[in-house]
C-alpha cells in the first residue's frame, strides 16, 4: 500500500481555522464570566475549559454517501487501511485570566 496524502492539507486548515472559530464564538457568547461573578468565584480563577475536536477520516468514507460517485472533498485518493484520527482543534480557555486578569478569559 502507498503512503498517500490522505487529507487535503489546504482544505483541512480551512476546516481547523472554522471550528476553532465558531468554539471562540460560541465561549464568548455563553458569558461565563458573569455566572462566575453571580456566585462570587470570578476572583478564584476557578473555571478552566479544555476542549478537543477530532475528526475520523474512517467515517468520512461511509457507505451512506449520498452520492457514490461523488468523492468527499476533504479526502484525497486512499487505500482501504484505517486513518488514524486527527486532532483539528485543542485549546484551554481560563476565566478570568490567570495573567491579565481579563474577567472574560484567555486562552491559556
Amino acid at each position: 500500500m502507498s503512503s498517500q496524502q490522505v487529507i487535503d492539507p489546504e482544505i483541512l486548515q480551512q476546516l481547523q481555522e472554522e471550528i476553532q472559530q465558531k468554539m471562540n464564538e460560541s465561549l464568548e457568547n455563553a458569558d461565563l464570566h458573569s455566572v462566575l461573578e453571580k456566585y462570587g468565584l470570578l476572583e478564584y480563577r476557578v473555571l478552566r475549559i479544555h476542549w478537543q475536536c477530532n475528526l475520523d477520516p474512517n467515517q468520512l468514507k461511509s457507505d451512506d454517501a449520498v452520492d457514490e460517485k461523488q468523492p468527499n472533498a476533504l479526502l484525497a485518493e486512499t487505500s482501504t487501511a484505517l486513518i488514524p484520527e486527527i486532532v483539528l482543534v485543542k485549546k484551554a480557555l481560563c476565566i478570568p485570566c490567570p495573567s491579565t486578569g481579563n474577567p472574560k478569559g484567555c486562552y491559556c
